[in-house]
């Protein structure tokens, strides 16, 4: 449904002042919506669909323009490397939207086949702690779905094979759509062999339209990923990624590790299977499994659910700075609970290459990104860098990134 005057007003100032989404659209969100949060998040992106928010957000990406001094060449492209998360957009709903705002978005997890995931409830909020719990078991609109959406970005904004080079002067660019899959068996019988085959389906499927690929083994509400995880399965699953799609980045999202030897040698052979395969890199971290006596839900149905959200940023830290120190050429896009300029600054200091947000934008909204990307801007300023990348640089010891 289209927006009224008013409500257009609120949301557009929402942009330029972030509390106003908290304190006020926010909370008449969660009335609308009987507090469940993720119809609230639907709801938000029905709206964010409509032609007449497509068009705020149109007229008002200069407010999302990164400083020059925060752009970044990675992989042929120069891009602002601040982008969406995902799950913020499963199934390419916003894709038009967010093109305006973010400088690329990490859309998906994209699955084959649609499904429901797992029965409602399955989304918490913990307001105080500002943190998200899930137990969705990967609910997806599927391929045929999701190419639909692809398809009518490119119509839109521009192919591959058309774009022009960023140009400041009309804020037109190609947007950046990295795609998060998962080939998903649905039980343990012939799962590598199911994980491995519809994985090439959709790598073969979304080649054209996308810019990289995401590959998802980690989510922790799906108990059937477990047989992915081992640094063999890792090598295969980015070879055959390579084999489909050579020229387009190609990254892993892992699951954050506690502070221990054991855990960490584990994370780390991920990655150099990963890597050893032809994968560039990593986007660390994914949610962590809680049991469902720490999620704050009365009805919670499930046994555990994925925890996302300020809590997540020493694991996002310790991932960043090991993979970084392990791997000093690997292209890292770190996400978990980035809230803040100087939280963003300090990731991109111990090694981050990109930052993806989503938890943090559901409880400000999206006019908290210009704030994070001055903050930022600032603190390179004060820290006598002329660019992000002399940073970035400094944090991978000269070393160059591999994509």
């Amino acid at each position: 449904m289209p927006l009224d005057l008013a409500q257009r007003t609120t949301f557009e100032k929402s942009l330029y002042t972030p509390w106003i989404f908290n304190e006020m659209i926010r909370p008449v969100l969660y009335l609308q919506n009987h507090n469940d949060p993720e119809a609230v998040h639907e709801d938000v992106l029905n709206t964010v669909g409509e032609e007449d928010v497509i068009d705020i957000f149109r007229k008002n990406q200069r407010l999302f323009q990164a400083p020059e001094n925060l752009r970044i060449t990675l992989n042929g492209r120069r891009l602002t490397p601040f982008g969406t998360a995902a799950g913020m957009d499963k199934n390419g709903d916003a894709l038009l939207a967010f093109s305006y705002v973010f400088g690329f978005q990490e859309t998906g997890t994209v699955v084959v086949n649609p499904r429901e995931g797992n029965k409602r409830p399955r989304v918490a909020t913990d307001n105080k702690k500002e943190d998200l719990y899930n137990a969705q078991g990967f609910p997806s609109r599927g391929l045929s779905y999701f190419k639909t959406n692809l398809a009518n970005l490119r119509d839109v904004r521009g192919k591959p094979d058309s774009c022009d080079e960023f140009n400041p002067s009309t804020l037109q660019k190609y947007p950046l759509v990295y795609v998060s899959i998962c080939g998903l068996p649905m039980s343990e019988e012939n799962a590598i062999d199911i994980a491995m085959k519809e994985t090439e389906t959709l790598v073969r499927e979304l080649e054209l339209g996308s810019d990289a690929f995401v590959w998802n083994p980690f989510s922790p509400n799906t108990a059937t990923l477990t047989k992915l995880r081992t640094p063999q399965i890792f090598k295969e699953t980015a070879e055959l990624i390579k084999k489909y799609s050579p020229a387009k980045l190609l990254l892993v999202k892992m699951g954050p590790y506690e502070d221990n030897d054991t855990e960490r040698k584990q994370y780390l052979d991920l990655v150099s299977g990963f890597l050893e395969g032809g994968g560039h890199g990593v986007v660390a971290v994914n949610t962590k499994m809680f049991p469902k006596e720490q999620i704050p839900a009365k009805d919670w149905g499930y046994p555990s659910g994925g925890r996302s959200g300020r809590f997540l940023k020493p694991y996002r830290m310790r991932a960043v700075s090991e993979t970084r120190k392990a791997f000093p050429n690997a292209v890292i896009f770190a996400t978990g609970g980035i809230y803040d300029g100087n939280d963003a600054y300090e990731t991109f200091k111990s090694g981050a290459t990109a930052l993806e947000g989503y938890t943090p934008y559901t409880f400000h909204g999206l006019g908290l990104l210009p704030r994070i990307q001055r903050r930022v801007a600032e603190r390179l300023r004060k820290d006598g860098y002329k660019n992000l990348e002399e940073l970035q640089l400094e944090a991978r010891h000269g070393a160059n990134l591999v994509a």
